[in-house]
């Protein structure tokens, strides 16, 4: 027996293969009535943070919140969602990039949620789909990559490879 989609996650990075998985996604949602959620993850690989740079990004706000300046530095994340800074030219590339998507997926017909998260691109797309429940992900064949791979990008590859979910990559 086939399930019905109910929330559906779809990664995006900027590319035409993303905006191509928001434009399936938008037509499956209006089949199903599914819930879609549209996520960036500002890599950290390509980043090449270390742990005290993401802190700025990612604290671990419950532990480390005493006082009012903690209160202000911290406030951001208590909608456990990434809220950057106006200055941060990789927030608002990243906040670009969700809103782009966001009106693409308006103009198809779809409110969609979006989520700005920073770590590793496929474990963070995994842990999400895991952690709230999606029941499928869909994503786009190849993405911004210096070097296409001649299949598939890794990206799509890893998430397909590792989710627990169901997959749709989208060519």
């Amino acid at each position: 027996m086939v399930e019905l989609i109910k929330k559906m996650l779809v990664p995006v990075d900027g590319s035409k293969a993303s905006e191509k998985a928001v434009e399936y996604a938008s037509w499956v949602a209006s089949k199903t009535g599914a819930n879609v959620t549209i996520v960036h993850v500002l890599d950290v690989d390509k980043l090449q943070m270390n742990y005290e740079a993401m802190d700025r990004f990612l604290p671990d706000w419950k532990d480390k919140i005493k006082g009012t300046d903690d209160i202000k530095r911290y406030s951001p994340f208590f909608e456990n969602q990434l809220t950057c800074m106006m200055d941060d030219p990789i927030c608002k590339r990243g906040n670009n990039i969700l809103k782009e998507m966001e009106k693409l997926a308006a103009k198809n017909g779809l409110k969609a949620k979006t989520m700005l998260k920073l770590g590793r691109v496929v474990d963070t797309i995994v842990q999400i789909a895991d952690e709230e429940n999606f029941d499928h992900i869909v994503v786009g064949k190849t993405g911004l990559t210096g070097i296409k791979r001649l299949v598939m990008g890794h990206v799509a590859e890893d998430v397909a490879k590792y989710a627990s979910v169901r997959v749709t990559v989208v060519p």
